[in-house]
This record gives C-alpha cells, sequence and structure tokens, in this order.
C-alpha cells in the first residue's frame, strides 16, 4: 500500500505542477481561443488515468483531482472580481476545463468497463 500512496502522489504534484505552470505561462489564454480547454484536460485524464495505480475509484480520483481543483480554486478567484464583463469571460475560461474533465471521466469509465468484460470473456 505504500509503494501506491508514494506513486498517486508523485503522480498528483507532477500532474499539478504541470497543470499550475501551463496556466501560469499562459497556456490557457492559447488553448481557450483554440478550443483547446475542452480537449487538453479529457486527453490529460486519459493519461494521469493510465498512470495511476489502485482499483478504479483512486485512479479516477487522482486523474480528475488537479482538475477540479485548478477550475473551482479559479472560480473562486474569479467570483471577486468586480467587473461584470471580465467576471463573466473569467468565470467562462474555468468552466471549459470542468465539461471536458466530465466527459473524460465518461470516456475514462467507459473504456475501463469495456476493457474488463474484454478480458472476463
Amino acid at each position: 500500500m505504500g509503494e501506491i500512496f508514494k506513486q498517486n502522489s508523485i503522480n498528483l504534484v507532477v500532474s499539478s505542477s504541470a497543470i499550475l505552470c501551463a496556466y501560469h505561462i499562459g497556456l490557457g489564454s492559447i488553448l481557450f481561443w483554440f478550443g483547446g480547454l475542452l480537449v487538453v484536460p479529457a486527453i490529460a485524464i486519459w493519461f494521469q488515468f493510465k498512470y495511476a495505480l489502485g482499483n478504479f475509484i483512486v485512479r479516477l480520483n487522482i486523474a480528475v483531482l488537479p482538475w477540479l481543483v485548478l477550475c473551482f480554486v479559479g472560480l473562486f478567484w474569479v467570483s471577486k472580481t468586480e467587473h461584470v464583463g471580465q467576471r463573466t469571460m473569467n468565470m467562462f475560461f474555468f468552466e471549459m476545463p470542468i465539461y471536458s474533465v466530465v466527459v473524460g471521466a465518461v470516456v475514462v469509465t467507459g473504456w475501463f468497463f469495456f476493457q474488463k468484460a474484454n478480458t472476463q470473456s
């Protein structure tokens, strides 16, 4: 159990750091204009799930958690903005990855159960 916890902790730290660095250098705003905020998180969830260890629920949580933290912290920070137009645009910026996270989680879940059904038959 210690090795699984250690590997998942490393996975969370690396993925969270990469996500925060990408948003800090402005990669998120570039992706916003090209629809990447609807695609990139779903692809990242696939890889995070693939390299996480443990049962299905633990692996799915490891894959989804960094994105949800980013989105909810961003939405909380944006809700403090006074200018309505700026607040609306920034909230949309942090809502888009949430939709991608949901789609990514559904795809990963479907893939996991499809793989499981194929190995049992």
